[in-house]
């Protein structure tokens, strides 16, 4: 079953806000019309993070019958909690936390919307953190969103609330495995605590 509103939050110290939108199922009305499996231990990542670098946070708790990432603001329950979230708690950055898919090769992908230079400098900053320690031969790319008519979260923070965003894409054996797991929440947690 499909609810419309399901966010918990989780509040913070610093001025930073971690995200995780798609942890449960969702259905993606823009995109293709299809119910979307959701992407594991993403939440558990930004919980982890916001414990560990006390981050403020935002993620989904159970599936949903819209696309957190994805839907305009007006239809999007978990983009206005992102937005009252940033003004109420002053945030300077965004980073949201999301599952890679299986079709691709490299194991974390870091976009950054195009033309936000702030945004790109913090996309670069995060690949360096990932090639650290456990995850060092871990294959990082970073890249630009496309410029269409999508307005992801992270489309939404650097263009309409001029605040530093990046998208993180995790690929599933990475979140699947414990050790893994743990590694890349020290990087993040240490990333966002130095930077």
């Amino acid at each position: 079953m499909l609810v419309y509103y399901m966010i918990a939050s989780i509040e913070g110290k610093n001025g930073y806000l971690i995200s995780a939108p798609h942890a449960f199922s969702h259905y993606r009305r823009n995109l293709d019309s299809v119910i979307k499996q959701g992407e594991p231990w993403t939440d558990s990542i930004v919980r982890e993070v916001c414990s560990t670098a006390s981050c403020h946070g935002i993620l989904i708790e159970k599936s949903v019958g819209y696309d957190p990432n994805s839907d305009l603001l007006e239809k999007n329950p978990y983009k206005q909690e992102v937005d009252k979230l940033i003004g109420k708690r002053k945030v300077k950055l965004f980073v949201d936390i999301h599952g890679l898919s299986d079709r691709h090769s490299y194991d974390f992908a870091i976009y950054f919307p195009l033309r936000y230079r702030k945004s790109q400098e913090l996309a670069y900053k995060l690949a360096e953190f990932l090639s650290k320690g456990v995850l060092k031969d871990s294959l990082v790319v970073v890249l630009n969103m496309k410029d269409n008519d999508q307005e992801t979260l992270t489309e939404f923070v650097a263009k309409k609330r001029k605040i530093p965003a990046i998208q993180l894409e995790i690929a599933r054996y990475i979140r699947d495995d414990e050790e893994l797991r743990e590694s890349l929440t020290l990087a993040l947690s240490e990333f966002l605590i130095k930077i």
